[in-house]
């Protein structure tokens, strides 16, 4: 047991301990007594209690600097992540940027054509959505008898980019073409029609086949799939396999090797009337062409950049 009486220097080294509360009942009481009758250590006592005091407080200022530098940078990865976001965006919409509208269309169709042979001032005539597909037919505002059609995909902000077009020229004044098109790796047959008279009631489809299998030309026949011209100026889809359904159902022979070839117009009595609008003149441009975007994979490689980047950047304002 410590004795009741103690030295100075005893009780100033027991003093830390004392003020923190470490030390045990009957050490705590010896102190307390030393220290009612010595003034010495009595002032070393305040003077310690004093500085333990003033320690206390530094960790509260630190904390507020630090919990202060904390939220700066948290702030600094967000406004990181919404600056990666909107680059991304913008590099998204620089692809996926036309409008369903004929006019902002047909500036789609001229300007992604300027490049290639056969390129045109189109003008956009009639658009249907398929599947989230848009196709547009158009003709060359400089030549009506040259037209095409025109492969929109839609994109996540519902703005489009073109991905391809299919270009023919007509020898006919009343246009009537078809383009075979792929949705979603089903094949269909595009029908586009403008210009075309009262007098038309009906279009055909016209095939190549043959009666006998095989390819001679003694077995050659063409066969017609008709349809009812129910509007002046006309975008149609359908599907391959239907088509060839409907020829197979339409004869009472055996087909084979069937191919679409052409079109043809008839009257309201069935009568073909196809060579009545057949251009004499000369003055037709001879014209097919095609042309096609690659897939998106630079741009994806621009936005993967920019998002590795931010990533980064962010990770680092995390980061303590």
């Amino acid at each position: 047991m410590i004795k009741k009486v103690l030295k100075c220097s005893i009780v100033q080294d027991l003093l830390p301990n004392y003020i923190e509360k470490l030390t045990n009942y009957d050490t705590n009481q010896a102190v307390q007594e030393h220290l009612n009758i010595c003034a010495y250590c009595k002032n070393s006592y305040a003077q310690m209690v004093a500085d333990i005091g003033k320690t206390d407080k530094t960790p509260v200022i630190e904390l507020k600097f630090l919990k202060k530098v904390k939220r700066t940078r948290v702030l600094a990865a967000v406004l990181c992540v919404i600056l990666t976001l909107v680059l991304s965006y913008l590099i998204y919409t620089m692809e996926y940027k036309y409008n369903m509208d004929k006019t902002d269309l047909s500036g789609a169709v001229t300007e992604f054509m300027a490049p290639f042979n056969g390129a045109v001032e189109a003008y956009v005539l009639e658009t249907k959505e398929i599947d989230g597909i848009l196709f547009a037919s158009f003709k060359d505002q400089n030549n009506g008898t040259v037209n095409g059609i025109a492969k929109f995909l839609k994109g996540f902000n519902q703005k489009y980019r073109i991905v391809q077009t299919k270009v023919e020229s007509s020898e006919y004044s009343t246009v009537l073409q078809f383009y075979p098109v792929e949705i979603k790796d089903e094949q269909y047959i595009a029908v586009s029609g403008y210009n075309l008279s009262d007098e038309i009631k009906y279009y055909g489809l016209d095939y190549s086949t043959y009666s006998n299998p095989g390819y001679l030309s003694k077995d050659r026949v063409s066969e017609s799939v008709k349809f009812e011209v129910k509007n002046q100026q006309f975008l149609e889809f359908y599907k391959t396999k239907e088509l060839e359904s409907l020829l197979v159902k339409s004869v009472e022979n055996t087909l084979y090797n069937y191919h679409l070839v052409e079109t043809s117009i008839y009257d309201a009595n069935g009568v073909e009337i196809t060579e009545n609008f057949r251009i004499v003149d000369g003055s037709t441009h001879n014209v097919s062409s095609g042309a096609g975007k690659a897939e998106l994979f630079l741009l994806y490689v621009y936005i993967a950049i920019v998002i590795g980047l931010g990533i980064i950047i962010t990770r680092y304002f995390l980061t303590e």
